[in-house]
């Protein structure tokens, strides 16, 4: 923070002095209510920021109860801040604070909540001016999204820093009864939102939970986008918003998809508009107006857009069409992006590797999903591994997409042997879930059968391969 007298704007010098006094003259107990708000850099002078340090040095690390000229000097020595040692530039100015007759306790904590004030609007100020400097680089190569993203991120920055500076420890033994209390008077039968596969949803701890990030792997053209589809069309039939970020197919594209998944009317029917020629195909398509209308699904291309305009548009989407809680949360949704890969946006350097891009990528997806506190499902390509194993070294790019992922699932066609034992009309694909941080999960040889009906964009999940096995051993028997 600047120190520099010509600078000093949205600041005063002499409440931080005499919360500084106050703190010295009253000990930890006061210092302990002025750390709950106030952190170093909400001090706008250096030496209060320095001062500071050393006085959380005390209580924090040599257990202070009281401070006196000596301790405090002991510890600026240690430091290294010698301006307040000795003959320093600072040491006439520590020695009147401990000589000080200092405010009283309640006038400390009023004093605290005006810096703080200050000190936010200042962090304001300054990523306006953050703004103002990215805006001066713009050449006019840039595309629409990247120039608002620009302007957008630092004040997002900003506001979430604001959010996250609330956070304190919290004892579970306090908010037992209350946490216990809400949830017996709103009790839920799954814990995130149901996607519309109940055994999937079980399987990785209570549908799609707030703050996870939960993958799904397919090999190319197997059908991670109906998939995806499907489950918006799901959550959205609940009222509850999507996002879909989609880094492969046009917005007319996938409004084909779903009016052919709504209506049950071949979906290359109407991608040509061959639909009109049918009477019943023609009235089903019109019928679903109403219903279409009122789905709460966006669609957003994101193809070829860095992972700092794609997360612009999610947090702009939020702000105008979801809204948030209290405590900062978003309101119950869901993010879709389809899919986690390289794109070339111009924005990384080109020493960089494909795996350290497509890290950086789930990364800025995994923050997002923990600080709004929101689901996001993301699909991603397997390599060529996909085709016979099912663990979750078949991810193509990164380790980086398991580590950060709250769950893994593989979506792939059942292979010969399986559609033997397991016949087609059970289901053609399969569900595997190879990895899950809630939930069961499933063990060796489990799957969800998969009943793929592409021709009018549905998917619907089959029973569990056990279940299948078990009904025929029981059949087996009875006979």
């Amino acid at each position: 923070m600047a120190s520099n007298k010509s600078n000093a704007i949205l600041q005063d010098s002499g409440m931080e002095r005499a919360v500084l006094a106050g703190i010295i003259g009253h000990g930890s107990d006061c210092f302990f209510g002025v750390d709950d708000i106030l952190c170093v850099k909400d001090f706008y002078w250096m030496y209060n920021q320095e001062l500071f340090t050393i006085l959380s040095h005390l209580v924090h690390n040599q257990d202070a109860k009281t401070f006196d000229l000596p301790n405090i000097q002991a510890v600026a020595k240690i430091l290294g801040f010698e301006d307040f040692v000795g003959g320093g530039k600072h040491s006439e100015y520590l020695l009147s604070l401990t000589e000080e007759v200092g405010t009283s306790e309640d006038n400390v904590r009023k004093l605290v909540v005006v810096i703080y004030k200050l000190s936010l609007a200042r962090r304001g100020y300054m990523a306006a001016q953050k703004v103002q400097h990215r805006l001066k680089s713009i050449t006019g190569a840039e595309g629409v999204d990247e120039i608002i993203a620009n302007i957008e991120e630092p004040i997002f920055e900003f506001t979430g820093d604001i959010m996250d500076q609330g956070a304190t420890v919290v004892s579970l033994g306090q908010i037992f009864e209350e946490s216990m209390k809400t949830l017996s008077e709103t009790p839920q039968d799954i814990i995130g939102l149901p996607t519309g596969f109940p055994v999937w949803d079980e399987a990785i701890g209570g549908g799609l939970r707030p703050a996870t990030v939960n993958v799904v792997g397919a090999r190319a053209k197997v059908g991670k986008s109906f998939f995806c589809m499907n489950v918006a069309y799901n959550i959205a039939e609940n009222n509850i918003p999507v996002l879909y970020l989609d880094t492969e197919l046009t917005s007319d594209m996938q409004l084909h998809r779903l009016t052919s998944l709504v209506t049950k009317v071949q979906l290359n029917h109407i991608e040509t508009g061959q639909f009109i020629k049918n009477h019943h195909e023609s009235d089903a398509v019109w019928g679903c107006k109403e219903q279409i209308k009122e789905l709460t699904i966006d669609h957003f291309s994101v193809a070829g857009m860095s992972p700092q305009a794609i997360m612009s548009i999610a947090r702009r989407w939020l702000s105008k069409t979801v809204g948030f809680t209290d405590s900062g949360a978003a309101k119950p949704c869901l993010i879709i992006y389809d899919y986690i890969k390289l794109m070339n946006d111009g924005s990384f350097k080109n020493n960089l590797q494909e795996y350290q891009l497509l890290g950086f990528l789930i990364t800025a997806l995994h923050n997002f999903a923990v600080k709004f506190k929101l689901p996001i499902l993301a699909t991603v390509q397997l390599n060529r591994d996909g085709v016979e194993k099912e663990g979750s070294e078949v991810v193509s790019g990164s380790d980086r997409i398991i580590w950060l992922c709250s769950n893994f699932t593989i979506l792939k066609p059942k292979s010969q042997s399986e559609l033997t034992e397991d016949p087609q009309s059970n289901g053609t694909k399969k569900l595997i879930v190879t990895a899950t941080r809630n939930g069961c999960g499933m063990e060796n040889g489990e799957y969800i059968n998969v009943v793929d009906e592409l021709s009018v964009g549905r998917l619907s999940e089959g029973k569990p391969f056990s279940a299948i096995a078990s009904q025929s051993l029981e059949n087996e028997a009875s006979e």
